[in-house]
């Protein structure tokens, strides 16, 4: 039983180890999302209008402008920031089980803005944007390298808060980042070296937080997350109603009223 146990663990361990993270390729993916183009000299009035949709949770449309701002100025920081956000929007558009979009949504939202930080995009914003985007990646990195990953993330953060200790983003992320290091699965566990201090007190504190300044369903759902996992069912349906109950006025939250309605207990 004992040599049998053993090799079970082992070739757990092995299909872990030897998972290889989904392919990504950004230049395919970019060149088939990109619609429409548009000239240098107009991506100012494109990134205005991706502003103006975006603040009205027209996602949809907003996410196009942003991407081709982007293509257009590829040095541009403020249009690299702008199709990062895009693409973090993309992953809530694209369907849940539509793995290969998602998952590019999130590297391509990665890949801009830590080049809109590359070159000068600064302060509460971008790095809060950087910490959301290294979140959303989190998945696709090998399983050594998911600790240091972590870290960088929390780093991303904290120099987000040390800019505006009141940046929703990030407040949200670090609530994301101490939940999954609280959740994950025990081979996980077992695998991970180093991983970063965490608690579901700190992920509360930080997900409450965040609420408070901005009550959007996404933050909600972070927040009922956080009291699902320490078994205050009560609570998340509470806030879960709040979320849905409100007339939506936050970026994603139409997208998100189908996974905050399938997440109530």
């Amino acid at each position: 039983m004992k040599l049998f146990r053993s090799l079970a663990l082992g070739l757990t361990l092995f299909s872990f180890v030897s998972c290889s993270a989904p392919r990504i390729e950004l230049a395919t993916w970019r060149q088939a999302e990109l619609c429409p183009l548009v000239a240098e000299s107009e991506a100012p009035a494109a990134l205005e209008r991706f502003e103006e949709l975006r603040a009205q949770d027209a996602l949809a449309e907003a996410r196009p402008l942003a991407l081709a701002a982007a293509a257009a100025r590829p040095d541009d920081p403020k249009a690299l920031l702008a199709a990062s956000l895009a693409e973090s929007d993309g992953m809530v558009l694209k369907p849940e089980d539509d793995k290969h979009a998602r998952n590019h949504c999130a590297a391509s939202a990665l890949d801009y803005v830590e080049r809109a930080v590359e070159r000068g995009a600064s302060g509460a914003q971008a790095q809060a944007q950087l910490a959301w985007s290294l979140g959303l990646t989190t998945h696709l990195q090998p399983m050594s390298e998911r600790s240091g990953h972590a870290r960088k993330t929390l780093d991303s953060v904290a120099r987000a808060l040390e800019a505006d200790p009141d940046e929703p983003t990030a407040l949200a992320t670090c609530a994301l980042v101490h939940l999954r290091l609280q959740t994950l699965p025990w081979i996980a566990k077992l695998m991970a070296s180093d991983l970063p201090e965490s608690s579901l007190e700190s992920a509360e504190r930080c997900a409450l937080r965040a609420v408070a300044l901005r009550p959007s369903r996404e933050n909600r759902m972070i927040l009922a997350k956080v009291l699902l996992a320490a078994g205050r069912e009560n609570e998340a349906r509470t806030v879960i109603d709040a979320g849905l109950a409100a007339k939506p006025g936050f970026p994603r939250d139409h997208a998100l009223e189908a996974s905050l309605r399938a997440l109530r207990p």
